[in-house]
């Protein structure tokens, strides 16, 4: 693809709040022309399904993750689940018709599974440059997490907990949930901030825990590499395993044929 050709996103109206937006980060223009060359980010049902098979032009799909899960197990047609679609069809189309890419090994894996062949390469829809090695951390060791839709199963908030009661002299920072959370006194639940709040608060601490088994490339993870600190995650990434983690990063970050600032 040419750098020069008008490059369009749709983002799923499912996928949640990201430090920032597609256009700004890869100089993509808000989807609308149905010939020009456009990127689908995320596919969580079938309306986003429906806006794909109807694009004219050149079709980019980028998985965000758990939209992985929705099509394997098949879309739903009521309300309950009870009718499902058979994903193997919309596979085959996806597979001849459109160019898939996604996060890491595991997303790809799954894909694979279903039919569809995928590169990987990480995304991070932030300002790398708001993320500097931080010099400054504190003597005493902190972790942190998040959660989204207080799903605390499926971010391992249990499991946080368990960790925090092994070491009382670790402090864990868990962000996001807009419930109670019950933590041991060494767990400090600060609930849904402004992402400038936790940005602020997280920059000097020692790392970050990402226990989701099946995810996308996780801001909390990239934030975490980018800043110089540690990563406990479920999801391996090679850039994890390098003598500098965050250069490796930057190798791979964002390196789409959509993306027009590289």
């Amino acid at each position: 693809m040419q750098k020069n050709i008008k490059w369009r996103c749709r983002v799923a109206p499912s996928l949640g709040a990201l430090e920032g937006t597609p256009n700004e980060v890869w100089g993509t223009l808000p989807y609308g022309d149905l010939s020009d060359p456009s990127v689908f980010f995320g596919l969580y049902g079938l309306p986003d399904f429906y806006t794909l098979w109807r694009h004219k032009g050149p079709k980019f799909i980028l998985w965000a993750g758990s939209d992985i899960r929705h099509f394997v197990n098949g879309y739903w047609l009521d309300a309950i689940g009870e009718i499902q679609i058979n994903p193997r069809p919309f596979a085959a189309w996806i597979d001849q018709f459109c160019y898939s890419w996604c996060e890491n090994e595991v997303e790809q894996k799954a894909l694979e599974n279903a039919g569809i062949h995928a590169k990987v390469c990480p995304s991070f829809l932030g300002n790398v440059n708001n993320f500097p090695v931080s010099k400054k951390k504190t003597d005493k060791k902190m972790y942190y997490s998040s959660v989204s839709g207080n799903d605390f199963k499926l971010y391992g908030w249990a499991k946080i907990n368990e960790i925090a009661e092994r070491n009382p002299d670790i402090e864990y920072h868990l962000y996001g949930n807009t419930i109670e959370w019950e933590a041991p006194k060494n767990v400090i639940v600060h609930g849904r901030v402004p992402k400038e709040t936790m940005n602020g608060e997280i920059k000097s601490m020692t790392g970050a825990i990402r226990l989701v088994d099946f995810d996308g490339c996780s801001e909390l993870v990239v934030k975490a590499v980018l800043m110089g600190q540690e990563v406990i995650s479920t999801i391996d990434y090679p850039f994890l395993h390098a003598k500098n983690p965050r250069e490796e990063l930057l190798k791979t970050l964002n390196k789409f044929p959509w993306n027009t600032k590289i």
